[in-house]
């Protein structure tokens, strides 16, 4: 379905409207834009001299916009999508967070690999010259599992030359604070190092009606040190240190249905042919009690999506140390790069998962019945035990180590042959443990007694579900990539890489009433490894001195899994094959009017084999992300950013990117559709349960057909100071949340948000005064929504900020 952006704004008119803005710019001005420098192609070269789709931010920008997080990272970047714990670009990226899984985006920090996108959030991008986001298969110059694209942050290099220091405080609504203190300068003449801490606060977005309580705040805390050692006139040596810390209240997921409220009585007709638990209380197939029938009391988050009810306080820590270092030889023709990188990172999450107080709870087993040949009787005559409010907890926790080590040699020869080459090393060791845990002892004895009729025991700790996993990963490269200048005009690309993953692992679970009560933890061990070949060959060529063409066939990979942490009592891994893709594209990069407009655009086209998707799989009532293999799947896309002087004080910017995403071969059962509820006569349940879908012909996950963003900025001096005034619009097309593309449940509504900033400074740049408004109007969207789970039969959203008003302050010295 076609969106009302597109009906406004079709692509035609698009394209005409930037042609007519490029005439209009005069030409001749003195102001240019000002060169943005990339390693995208792991060289510097100038942004509209990078034969890739790539947009580029770097501080002075990420200033201007005010861009300080992923959000709005993503709403500025063509074709990006970032969601809790996963990155999306194209329609590709991480189909699971659980163990055995990789993204599709890679993430570099200085050319060093990482999976987690705590990466976002850590400070504000305080130490970060540069952010880089890479569309498309990076599949031979990058690291493991960039089959979508890459995001590069580089970071800011110690100052050899002067000692420089950067204060920056802010001061918002929600009780919003930043603290910062960036210093920089020469120790010796040939060691120099940079240092920088930030305290980040903010209060919650969420209110808990029961306590008063304020959840999904913020509370971060980095620091970092880097030393730069000037070796030798061409041998440079850097380690980076860094720490960041994190102990917050999240929110504890937006609800905003009401709740599934009808006692759920015995069903004795649920799945034809298949025997399911179906106790009163429960929904067949499930194995514990959705706590949310008998309430009177309504779901606050109907009425008010930021309100909640909860009686347990959710809790969020994340820790992460790590250390970078970069060695590099440069000579006339050659440079040797090192790098290596080590990081530890933790986090735990714990959750209410009944998402009521107790108070509020109606699960009375006097209003439950059993069907007898006496006729119907409560439940309570057989347990003793009436009113039982459930005191769910979920929590999860994960430790990891990563260690990376890469070794790249490159030429810069006068001839017409030019290459770059390397080996690659990675690996990890990772930790999950994931429970849903029972606190009321007065239900767990309902649900002991409800075990004892089918031979079955409870766990005596409370827990309905318990889970670990570990998973070692390794993962080797080498890879080499030449450029030859046929002409003056014409260069060519061709590249190669061989990488090989081996994956090892286990897990250890445990579901109510699932396997051997004499012992009823399972484990599972799996192993395995994958390889492949990818290439690229490329043509640039040159249509005048400000304008080229490029274009490439290139392919990409992801190497398979596993699908841990199970509710099953069988002791077999269900495995994952790898993915493979094929990508075409034509790229434009020109600049017009004597360098004061610059037009980036592409047009691509994916083709799929094993595509890996994410699916909700439930069993044994529990429901878990995994993930499984779509055959074949496709992706056509345009994307363009436009960077225009319209007169010597006023700029343009813009991006636009359309995305086509398409399964071609792939059928699934939706499991999750059990947890939708029951038909209206309570006995027969969707038949999706049960029935493999026809998913061809439907969207990709997190990938909205169009995205499209406007930035203008008006700059000028006044009264002795230099001011500018900036607004955006930024606009996030409707897109599905899983593959079987419901509207229902999976589909999010379009999105949009206008942001203000008014800047004044010094003339001689010593300090600035900025004040912003984030999300004029104060709208909150959904930018993420979990299937219903299949006990409280309730989805669990991700929302926008809310409207953020601020001043921020820095001062250089």
């Amino acid at each position: 379905m076609k969106s009302n952006f597109y009906k406004r704004f079709p692509t035609h008119r698009l394209c005409a409207a930037v042609t007519a803005l490029i005439a209009a710019v005069p030409a001749g001005a003195e102001t240019t834009l000002e060169e943005v420098v990339v390693t995208a192609n792991k060289r510097e070269t100038g942004l509209m001299e990078t034969a890739a789709a790539v947009s580029a931010f770097d501080s002075k920008a990420r200033d201007e916009l005010g861009l300080d997080g992923p959000q709005d990272l993503a709403v500025r970047s063509p074709s990006l999508t970032i969601a809790p714990s996963r990155v999306s670009i194209r329609g590709v990226g991480r189909p699971n967070v659980a163990l055995g899984s990789d993204p599709g985006v890679g993430l570099y920090w200085d050319g060093v690999y990482n999976t987690e996108t705590d990466i976002f959030t850590m400070s504000n991008f305080l130490d970060i010259e540069r952010v880089e986001v890479l569309r498309g298969p990076q599949g031979t110059l990058y690291g493991r599992n960039s089959i979508g694209g890459a995001i590069n942050l580089v970071s800011k290099q110690p100052d050899s030359e002067e000692w420089g220091t950067s204060i920056v405080a802010e001061l918002g609504n929600y009780g919003h604070t930043v603290g910062q203190v960036l210093t920089t300068g020469p120790v010796t003449e040939k060691l120099s190092v940079l240092a920088a801490i930030s305290d980040i606060r903010r209060d919650g977005f969420q209110e808990n009606i029961y306590n008063g309580d304020d959840y999904d705040n913020r509370e971060n805390q980095y620091g970092t040190i880097s030393l730069r050692h000037e070796t030798t006139d061409n041998w440079t040596n850097t380690v980076k240190v860094m720490r960041a810390q994190s102990d917050s209240n999240p929110s504890n997921g937006y609800t905003l249905e009401p709740f599934a409220t009808d006692y759920v009585q015995e069903v004795r007709d649920a799945y034809v042919g298949t025997t399911v638990l179906n106790f009163p209380g429960m929904y067949p197939g499930q194995n514990f009690a959705n706590m949310h029938q008998g309430m009177t009391a309504e779901n606050p988050g109907v009425k008010n999506s930021s309100q909640v009810s909860i009686d347990f306080t959710p809790t969020q820590t994340s820790e992460r140390d790590a250390v970078f270092f970069t060695s590099e030889l440069d000579t006339d023709s050659f440079s040797l790069k090192y790098t290596a990188g080590h990081s530890n990172f933790d986090f735990s999450r714990a959750l209410d998962a009944d998402l009521t107080a107790s108070g509020d709870s109606g699960l009375d087993w006097n209003n439950l019945f059993l069907t007898t040949e006496f006729g119907p009787l409560p439940v309570s005559l057989v347990t003793g035990i009436g009113a039982t409010p459930s005191d769910l907890i979920f929590s999860f926790e994960q430790q990891a180590d990563f260690t990376s080590h890469e070794l790249q040699l490159s030429s810069d020869l006068d001839g017409p042959v030019n290459f770059i080459g390397g080996l690659y090393y990675y690996s990890s060791d990772e930790f999950q443990d994931i429970s849903y845990q029972e606190r009321n002892a007065e239900l767990m004895a309902v649900y002991g007694i409800f075990g004892s009729f089918i031979g079955q025991t409870v766990n005596p700790d409370g827990y309905l579900y318990k889970a670990t996993a570990d998973l070692e990963t390794t993962s080797t490269a080498v890879y080499g990539q030449m450029d030859w200048n046929v002409t003056d005009d014409l260069v060519v690309t061709l590249g190669a890489r061989y990488s090989k993953d081996e994956k090892s692992g286990n897990d250890l679970t445990f579901a109510q009433y699932v396997g051997d009560p004499s012992s009823p933890f399972v484990s599972r061990s799996e192993s395995e490894s994958w390889d492949q070949p990818t290439w690229k060959l490329g043509l640039d060529y040159t249509l005048s001195e400000d304008q080229f063409l490029y274009g490439f066939v290139a392919t990409g990979y992801r190497s398979g899994g596993f699908n841990f942490l199970q509710p099953t009592a069988s002791t077999d891994v269900d495995m994952v094959e790898p993915e493979t893709l094929t990508s075409t594209e034509i790229g434009y990069r020109g600049s017009f009017a004597d360098n004061r407009v610059n037009l980036s655009a592409s047009v691509y086209h994916y083709a799929y084999e094993d595509m890996q998707v994410l699916k909700q799989t439930v069993i044994n009532g529990v429901g878990l992300a995994s993930y499984e293999n779509a055959a074949e799947a496709s992706a056509t896309g345009f994307e363009t950013e436009l960077v225009a002087l319209l007169t010597k004080n006023l700029m343009l910017s813009g991006t636009y990117s359309y995305n086509n995403t398409s399964f071609e071969n792939f059928s699934s059962a939706d499991l999750n559709a059990c947890a939708l509820g029951p038909r209206a006569d309570g006995l027969v349940f969707d038949d999706l349960c049960i029935a493999e879908q026809n998913l061809t012909g439907n969207s990709f996950p997190l990938s909205p057909e169009h995205k499209a963003s406007a930035n203008l900025t008006y700059s000028w001096e006044a009264i002795g100071f230099q001011w500018s005034a900036t607004g955006s619009y930024l606009y996030t097309g409707e897109q599905y949340m899983t593959a079987f593309n419901r509207d229902d449940y999976d589909l999010l509504d379009s999105s949009d948000r206008i942001d203000l900033r008014l800047n004044v400074a010094s003339l001689d740049d010593t300090w600035e005064v900025t004040g912003f408004v984030k999300n004029l109007s104060d709208d909150r969207h959904v930018t993420y929504r979990e299937r219903p789970s299949t006990v409280t039969q309730t989805a669990v959203s991700t929302l926008s900020d809310p409207r953020l008003v601020g001043l921020r302050l820095k001062y250089n010295f």
